[in-house]
């Protein structure tokens, strides 16, 4: 009898433990569940990911500098509209749109959010007839770098002369520093170390009052159930002539 009530309880005891174990330990919360507001910031981790003059896969200006951000100013289920760079330095704020499943939201404000590039391009002016050495047969002229735009298998780059926006062919070797304050940030969930005072700490997990009120009965429940089982059975008050007993 005590063989057959233990193997009807294990089932139940091991359902306890297993409810203990699920309860006491919620999931925790995934990193890039942002919800975006107005204002946020995203960062770009594809490489492929447009800045585009209207909501429309046919006006992409320019791809986004991978691991940096643009400023959100209306949130779309397709497109959002954003901000990206500042009228500071070189540069001047441009506002268009980007593919919302191209964005990763966050919750902090990232200390260098636009890439800030500058570089150099000379132009010479081809003509054996010019000889006086008044006229001038070499330019350099800045660039603020904004990102690239493919044409077939050429590749140029959308920049900022002076005041004014267009394509020039990519120099040989341009590249720009990557910005890892994204790569931060998670690695600062893992550690539950913040990389500044406007990430937030990881919360730690706790318990509802009707969790905790389950647990305590489970508890208590646990230790009758075993006494019940182990119980020796009571010997008759009298005793019998059978022989078998």
């Amino acid at each position: 009898m005590k063989k057959f009530l233990f193997a009807a309880i294990l089932p139940f005891l091991s359902f306890c433990l297993l409810f203990c174990s699920h309860v006491s330990a919620p999931p925790a919360a995934r990193a890039d569940s942002v919800t975006p507001n107005v204002g946020a910031y995203a960062c770009v981790l594809q490489d492929d990911a447009y800045f585009y003059s209207a909501p429309d896969e046919r006006r992409g200006v320019f791809l986004l500098p991978e691991t940096y951000y643009v400023k959100l100013m209306e949130y779309g289920a397709e497109y959002c509209k954003i901000e990206y760079q500042t009228d500071e330095a070189a540069h001047r704020r441009l506002i268009g749109y980007a593919k919302t499943s191209a964005l990763t939201f966050v919750d902090y404000v990232p200390v260098r959010p636009y890439l800030s590039y500058v570089f150099d391009v000379k132009y010479k002016i081809e003509n054996g007839e010019i000889t006086n050495s008044s006229f001038l047969t070499e330019i350099t002229v800045s660039c603020a770098y904004y990102g690239d735009f493919s044409v077939g298998s050429d590749v140029y780059c959308y920049v900022l002369q002076g005041d004014t926006f267009g394509y020039i062919p990519k120099p040989v070797g341009l590249s720009y520093e990557e910005n890892t304050e994204y790569a931060d940030y998670l690695a600062s969930l893992e550690t539950n170390a913040p990389i500044d005072s406007t990430a937030p700490s990881e919360q730690k997990p706790s318990s509802s009052p009707a969790q905790i009120a389950i647990l305590v009965a489970l508890c208590l429940l646990v230790p009758l159930l075993a006494a019940l089982i182990l119980k020796p059975p009571r010997r008759p008050p009298y005793e019998t002539d059978d022989p078998s007993s």
